[in-house]
C-alpha cells in the first residue's frame, strides 16, 4: 500500500516550523511532528507531514528557495 503522506525530516523543531512555514506560503499544508523513532538521529528529530502527492511539488519548490529538508520518507504510520 502506497504511503498518503510524506515526512519532510529536519534539524530541529524551529526548522522543521520554519518549514512548515515556507510550505504553507505555497498552499501545501504541513503538519509538524516526531518522525518514527527509526528515523530519528541525533540531529534530525522533528518532520513536517506533507500529503505523499504534494511532497515532490513542494520539494523542488523549496530546493529552489535554498531549504531542504535532512531526507524525506513515506509516512507509514499515518492513520489520519
Amino acid at each position: 500500500m502506497m504511503s498518503r503522506y510524506a515526512l519532510l525530516i529536519c534539524r530541529s523543531q524551529t526548522e522543521a516550523v520554519g518549514l512548515r512555514r515556507h510550505l504553507m506560503q505555497m498552499g501545501v499544508p504541513g503538519e509538524v511532528t516526531r518522525p518514527p523513532r527509526h528515523a530519528r538521529t541525533e540531529s534530525c528529530g522533528w518532520a513536517v507531514r506533507v500529503a505523499a502527492a504534494q511532497a515532490d511539488a513542494a520539494l523542488h519548490r523549496l530546493r529552489q528557495l535554498g531549504v531542504s529538508p535532512c531526507r524525506v520518507l513515506p509516512d507509514e504510520g499515518a492513520g489520519v
